[in-house]
């Protein structure tokens, strides 16, 4: 989406959002997935030091976080978590490979009942989805529950943000409000932003 969409409403945009991804073709989404976990893999910088991630995945039109990246970070000697929704809030969970994880809301992944949780001071990197990313400033347009805002803003968490998503998904400018959290960082199937002026 390359027009100004700073003037449009955040439901407009993800009505819009969500049309066109629907509209991509489950082989083309599966392209764009694989290219975007080898563009994340060469960034050795990131995972040299292994720590512990936070990932994401289940719905259609995200990434697919779990068939490649997960069991390359645990071979990389990296713990990954995924995250459980406790009391409006996320909760980070120890995931060891699929059998930790079952489908929650809307059918994204989330840990069982039987993993460990983690406390968010703990994460080396977090992985965050969005619907739509602003490749000026980091602005991140999520699905409106506001789960991910709640999570960065708290106090202890101090990992670096990155944004992850298609290409279809950016946009210069989107609609940014004062507890809407920005990511400092970008991976795309094409493209990785090092870092934004904010960020």
């Amino acid at each position: 989406m390359n027009q100004d969409n700073s003037t449009w409403t955040k439901t407009d945009l993800r009505r819009s959002m969500r049309a066109r991804l629907a509209a991509v073709d489950e082989n083309q989404l599966a392209e764009w997935s694989a290219r975007l976990v080898k563009r994340l893999q060469m960034r050795r910088e990131i995972w040299e030091k292994p720590g512990t991630a936070a990932l994401f995945g289940g719905l259609r039109a995200e990434p697919d976080l779990v068939s490649t990246l997960m069991p390359w970070l645990a071979g990389q000697g990296w713990q990954t978590v995924f995250f459980r929704i406790s009391e409006g809030m996320l909760e980070p969970r120890v995931v060891r490979d699929m059998g930790d994880l079952r489908r929650g809301r809307m059918g994204v992944w989330e840990p069982s009942m039987q993993t460990s949780p983690v406390p968010v001071g703990e994460l080396t990197v977090i992985l965050v989805p969005g619907l739509m990313f602003s490749t000026k400033d980091g602005s991140r347009l999520g699905h409106g529950g506001g789960y991910y805002d709640r999570l960065l803003s708290q106090q202890g968490v101090r990992a670096p943000r990155l944004g992850v998503a298609f290409d279809a998904q950016l946009a210069e400018n989107l609609p940014c409000e004062p507890h809407d959290m920005r990511v400092q960082s970008l991976a795309t199937e094409s493209r990785f932003v090092e870092s934004f002026p904010d960020g």
